[in-house]
């Protein structure tokens, strides 16, 4: 039976819980279909809107303006470590199947922490304000941070992680079709190179846009003050939460706004489109106050909704209305964030979500500055991952071809190429950027000394199968003797092998 489920995270108290909520709850986690109910809590947290990320095995919480980050283990159920940094932080997201936290601050620079390895990249001070939001593509490839300061920044992610460029990356294009501080900001979830983004900002716009060009697409004139955003799963509707609790959808590709190609190819992108006032739903007791956050479920079929007085509400797609409250009791705070998570009870075979070889048993804490390589590119020494492998390392699949590092881990023996890769690091430790050419060329005459040793043995064994066979044929013609003592006639080549005998 298939099983969804969505969680939410509160802010800063603003009334005493009810006696039904436990004492310094503040991560919910329920169930939403087949059953309405409450699962989970954790408690001591206080998160901002958009400082709540959600990985497989643990949960990340950033303070309310505070540099720290709460881990909480979901398989224990319980805080597995609180994190500190050197800035406060203003949002988060997971990037790199969940292996790395990428975090804004409200000094406005990018951290990037490996949960695995507890390396830390830092960038230089990005934007002028803020970050508001941070996104990553379904590749992983591309990460967006939107600003206070009106502006979306497009990161290269495999150039942060870099060893060789890290500490020192520019962003590859900047977004500023904003004139007020962007409030949120959703990327679609095609992995192909038609994806694009959608920013609201306090200027009462929404934009779509191209990240990979920065071309805009569609702008959309919204009638009040955006708070919060969200996709549908088709990517086909925009859904936006605004002050007074409302909530907002934007079809895509409804008439009059074009056609199926609106998007992606509408003609002039730049001229504002306002749509109907149908589209806003409004909520039946104004004392929810201002929508903080969105989510749709996996079918698309209902849209959640957390509000200033606590309440989560869901909306019918189909209908444009509300059906009820998701919780039988207002939580103790503002719901920051909420959003679903994945679907489970899918059947193997079945499964939307690939597979994953390792998994992130427990986190480990940054390490700051233990990593540098001294501006040399290569894998510092000390360079460590702790992981967790299934408990079947062999493919699941039989018909898919097996990684490098699979075939590596259970062969009888460690493949040349990933031989010569080892010892081209080693060679390359304790030595400066200007020595590691003369490494590779200690290298480079070893793999000469070793092909030329193996052609001599591959000569000398090629002799040696030729003497073999010379001393079998000797051995046949003396066994092919006639019993009255005369020998069998002989052809030519024989005689001549005997006599050269």
């Amino acid at each position: 039976m298939l099983t969804e489920h969505f969680i939410a995270s509160v802010g800063t108290p603003t009334k005493p819980p009810g006696t039904n909520i436990a004492k310094d709850a503040a991560i919910f986690l329920h169930e939403f279909q087949p059953l309405s109910q409450q699962r989970s809590i954790l408690k001591k947290s206080a998160t901002a809107p958009n400082c709540l990320a959600v990985s497989e095995t643990h949960i990340f919480a950033a303070q309310e303006n505070k540099g720290v980050v709460h881990v909480y283990n979901r398989e224990k159920g319980n805080q597995e470590a609180i994190v500190p940094f050197t800035e406060r932080i203003s949002s988060i997201t997971l990037a790199c199947n969940d292996s790395v936290l990428i975090l804004g601050t409200v000094e406005g620079r990018i951290f990037l922490w490996e949960t695995y390895s507890g390396r830390q990249v830092t960038t230089t001070q990005a934007h002028l304000q803020a970050v508001t939001s941070v996104k990553v593509d379904a590749t992983s490839n591309f990460l967006l941070s939107a600003s206070k300061d009106s502006t979306v920044h497009v990161w290269s992610v495999p150039a942060l992680l870099s060893f060789s460029t890290a500490g020192d990356v520019s962003p590859l294009r900047t977004f500023s079709s904003h004139r007020g501080e962007i409030t949120s900001l959703v990327l679609g979830h095609s992995a192909s190179h038609c994806n694009f983004a959608v920013s609201v900002s306090k200027d009462r716009t929404c934009l779509i846009w191209d990240y990979r060009t920065n071309h805009l697409l569609r702008t959309y004139l919204l009638p009040g003050v955006p708070l919060c955003l969200c996709l549908d799963p088709a990517d086909r509707s925009v859904y936006v939460g605004y002050e007074d609790g409302s909530i907002q959808q934007i079809d895509l590709y409804a008439s009059p706004i074009g056609s199926l190609d609106a998007v992606q190819n509408g003609k002039n992108p730049t001229d504002p489109v306002q749509p109907p006032t149908s589209s806003i739903w409004k909520v039946a007791d104004s004392s929810h106050g201002a929508t903080l956050s969105l989510d749709v479920s996996f079918d698309g079929n209902v849209v959640i909704s957390g509000h200033q007085s606590g309440a989560i509400l869901s909306w019918d797609v189909a209908r444009g209305n509300f059906i009820s409250s998701q919780t039988q009791h207002t939580l103790p705070a503002p719901v920051n964030c909420l959003s679903f998570l994945p679907v489970t009870g899918f059947a193997t075979s079945a499964s939307t979500s690939p597979q994953k070889n390792t998994k992130i048993h427990e986190a480990v804490k940054p390490k700051f500055a233990a990593f540098d390589t001294a501006d040399s590119g290569t894998v510092p020494g000390n360079y460590t991952v702790q992981v967790r492998f299934p408990k079947d390392l062999h493919l699941s699949r039989s018909h898919k071809k097996p990684s490098d590092f699979m075939t590596a881990l259970t062969a009888p023996s460690f493949p040349t190429a990933l031989l010569d890769e080892g010892l081209c690091e080693l060679a390359s430790w304790g030595k400066t950027a200007s020595n590691q050419s003369n490494g590779h060329l200690e290298l480079d005459a070893l793999r000469r000394v070793q092909k030329t040793s193996f052609d001599k043995m591959g000569k000398l064994n090629e002799d040696r199968k030729a003497l073999l066979k010379r001393e079998q044929a000797r051995l046949a013609r003396k066994g092919s003797r006639k019993p009255n003592g005369k020998i069998a006639p002989q052809s030519d080549e024989d005689l001549t092998d005997e006599d050269s005998g």
